[in-house]
């Protein structure tokens, strides 16, 4: 049985968008995104905000394919030392932490969205 090949303008594109998203991590201000899990994170808590239920803390730390919780506690406390994400209140209960990009967060996607296209139009 002959295997199909994928195709090579498909494999290409993938190619140039690593090389741009490369070059976009480099910044320094992005180095935390290179530690284990943490952008994995940054999306999720994108991805919850962006559906309108931003995640609380507590749901966050039971997400075991991004390590252990005392792992993704840490991580969470970095991306918001970084500035790219904050903690608010929840309305009907002070105690529970909800964690929210930031305008630097969606700045940096967006970045990663200009590099996915620069990638595509090549």
């Amino acid at each position: 049985m002959k295997r199909k090949t994928p195709r090579g303008d498909l494999v290409d594109l993938y190619l140039r968008f690593r090389w741009l998203l490369g070059g976009i991590k480099d910044l320094p201000a992005l180095d935390l995104l290179r530690k284990p899990n943490t952008e994995a994170i940054l999306a999720e808590i994108v991805r919850a905000w962006r559906e309108g239920e931003p995640q609380p803390m507590q749901k966050l730390l039971i997400h075991q394919e991004f390590g252990h919780l005392n792992t993704i506690r840490k991580r969470i406390y970095q991306l918001e030392s970084a500035g790219m994400v904050r903690f608010d209140s929840l309305k009907t209960d002070s105690r529970v932490k909800l964690v929210v990009p930031t305008e630097q967060a969606l700045r940096i996607l967006a970045n990663y969205a200009t590099a996915i296209r620069k990638a595509g139009n090549r």
